[in-house]
């Protein structure tokens, strides 16, 4: 049986980047490297994946990266450069800009994620979509992919000024909806934020393992279920 209601992770859960994200940066960084001979892009894209790694690792820096992607990939991108040996403000600027706007321009649907929405809502159950990031740059994507169609609760951690996993997000979200916690599911691609944040609050966890990794070594992270297309959840 499905639960009354189901919460959504939206980046990586319904919507993903059909353009790999290290491809992108690559094609970044070349496009860049066309217009300045101040580094070499293949030397410039391995300093970049040693400090984006060390960058998303912290929770803080996550936190206040994540709330201006933007800036936080210019900073990725300058720092990069210095450890080549060049200060360029102009080309980290431009590097980053490039990658956001083709990652922007790859953003999609996952295969049958419209289409499960579309038979939860004909089902009855009760949707609410919860991402961390920015208001403003969420607020773009819900109205882009349509998702006030399925999702009437809508909560966007630059609006409400705390994010998953603080359990106050799904609190608020269950609440709004009129459900208790054993009446939901909650759906996400991130084992801290939406998973651990969700059990927390005494919510099933179904955790979206998309690429059939199973789960990382040594966490101790365990979700109610995994699945590995979203469509399993009709049938659950």
């Amino acid at each position: 049986m499905l639960p009354k209601a189901i919460l959504f992770d939206m980046d990586e859960t319904l919507l993903t980047n059909t353009i790999p994200i290290d491809a992108a940066w690559r094609e970044a960084c070349e496009t860049c490297a066309k217009k300045t001979d101040n580094f070499k892009p293949e030397e410039l894209e391995h300093q970049l994946n040693i400090v984006r790694e060390w960058y998303w690792s912290d929770p803080e820096r996550h936190r206040l990266g994540r709330l201006n992607l933007l800036r936080a990939r210019t900073e990725v991108v300058r720092m990069a450069l210095e450890r080549l040996g060049c200060s360029d403000e102009q080309s980290s600027a431009a590097i980053a800009m490039d990658y956001s706007l083709l990652i922007d321009r790859s953003l999609d649907y996952f295969p049958d994620a419209e289409d499960t929405l579309r038979h939860l809502v004909k089902k009855g159950v009760k949707l609410a979509l919860l991402t961390n990031g920015a208001g403003e740059v969420q607020q773009q994507k819900i109205k882009r992919f349509g998702f006030s169609r399925y999702f009437p609760v809508r909560l966007i951690e630059g609006e409400l000024g705390f994010g998953k996993p603080d359990r106050r997000v799904f609190e608020q979200a269950l609440r709004i909806l009129d459900v208790k916690p054993q009446q939901a599911w909650m759906v996400g691609d991130d084992l801290k934020r939406d998973i651990a944040g969700a059990q927390q609050a005494g919510i099933y966890s179904i955790w979206c393992d998309y690429e059939k990794k199973g789960l990382p070594e040594g966490t101790n992270i365990q979700p109610d279920k995994i699945i590995c297309n979203i469509a399993e959840l009709l049938s659950l």
